[in-house]
């Protein structure tokens, strides 16, 4: 299921963005990852098929391991009150998530995706031994996903002891912060403990922590740095937890709860991801409410030239993100940065990359590979 190979497993949301900036990663690079797909229909599609369809897109014949987007379902307040008024997407994922009988239709809708390494469904817990025991006799391993802020002490408990009393051994537990601040980080000395502590009672097990703490608003801002704190987690339960296989993770560099953007168009803003932390340029419209598109253009061309001039900028660094930025300096091309939704992609690529390779000297790599839009 998951062997040393692996530098990283980040939790990708199916959206435009996620979905570019993976499949315009080189595919050795795709050899590294190990993505996670919470299942859900794929843009305005009417059926599962198509979500599976754009994942096969974007990691190629790859394993990948797949969850289930419950907010997808539950909610989706339209959806509750009329399901038949509603895409059958939604009726398939629905029935994905029902319980009966250890989520048998979770186990035979994985059984049918040989790429895909399935995730344990905690959401009821009262058969969780049968879906166990089904999961893995289909031979890929189990993924555990832990919500560290969400879930009860009492439900951690019984997922762990359930875990126990199979004496499996291809167990990937992650555990899930979701968006986290420096706080989170401070309290890391506790979260090395608490993955010491599940090594101990689960000792072939390989562990995670994933977290997001790209911010949701840069309003008033008009260029810095953030630090990637989820990088700082990684690394300070890293050093508490000895020769324990911890795998880093994290979203992306997107949000772990998506929020909707408020009313307008957002001002042009490209982000460029370093190791540690993501760098950014802001520009503001004159009259956001009455924008042209020349005007638009031109402010993404000013934010990518800032960005190019400076001194964090590397220009040996040839993925997809980067020759992105490098169109957009010269506006000469249809498929440079034009909106935030391929700014997102760019950023995503960009972060992908250096979070694979983060223990190696990126100079030294080949990165050169052909890619289409």
């Amino acid at each position: 299921m998951i062997d040393k190979h692996y530098k990283y497993s980040p939790i990708l949301a199916l959206s435009t963005a996620e979905m570019s900036a993976l499949e315009q990663l080189p595919n050795k690079d795709k050899d590294l990852l190990l993505p996670i797909f919470p299942l859900k229909g794929w843009l305005g599609s009417k059926t599962l098929k198509n979500t599976i369809s754009r994942i096969e897109k974007s990691i190629g014949n790859r394993l990948w391991i797949a969850d289930i987007d419950y907010d997808f379902v539950f909610n989706n307040k339209k959806y509750l009150a009329n399901p038949d008024s509603q895409r059958e997407v939604f009726k398939e994922v629905h029935k994905l998530l029902e319980p009966k009988n250890g989520y048998e239709n979770w186990v035979k809708y994985i059984e049918n995706l040989n790429n895909a390494i399935p995730t344990l469904q905690t959401h009821e817990l009262q058969e969780i031994g049968k879906q166990i025991a089904s999961l893995y006799s289909l031979g890929r391993g189990i993924v555990v996903r832990i919500k560290i802020k969400k879930d009860s002490t009492e439900k951690i408990n019984t997922i762990i002891k359930s875990l126990m009393i199979s004496q499996y051994n291809k167990i990937f537990i992650i555990l899930d912060f979701e968006d986290i601040k420096r706080s989170d980080v401070l309290q890391s000395q506790q979260y090395g403990l608490l993955v010491s502590k599940l090594s101990s009672l689960l000792p072939s097990a390989i562990f995670s922590t994933s977290a997001s703490s790209f911010p949701s608003s840069f309003s008033g801002s008009y260029r810095g740095e953030l630090p990637i704190y989820e990088r700082q987690l990684h690394t300070a339960v890293c050093e508490q937890c000895g020769d324990i296989r911890v795998i880093y993770s994290d979203r992306g560099s997107a949000r772990a709860n998506k929020t909707n953007g408020g009313g307008g168009l957002p001002p042009p803003r490209i982000d460029y991801p370093l190791k540690n932390d993501w760098r950014y340029v802001r520009k503001e419209f004159e009259d956001s409410d009455n924008v042209s598109e020349g005007e638009k253009h031109a402010l993404y061309k000013q934010a990518a030239n800032e960005i190019v001039n400076s001194d964090y900028w590397d220009s040996s660094l040839r993925v997809w993100g980067v020759q992105m930025i490098e169109k957009t300096v010269e506006l000469k091309d249809k498929y440079c940065i034009t909106s935030p939704n391929r700014s997102t992609a760019v950023r995503i690529n960009i972060h992908l990359y250096q979070q694979i390779h983060y223990t190696s000297d990126l100079s030294l790599l080949n990165t050169e590979e052909d890619w289409e839009d």
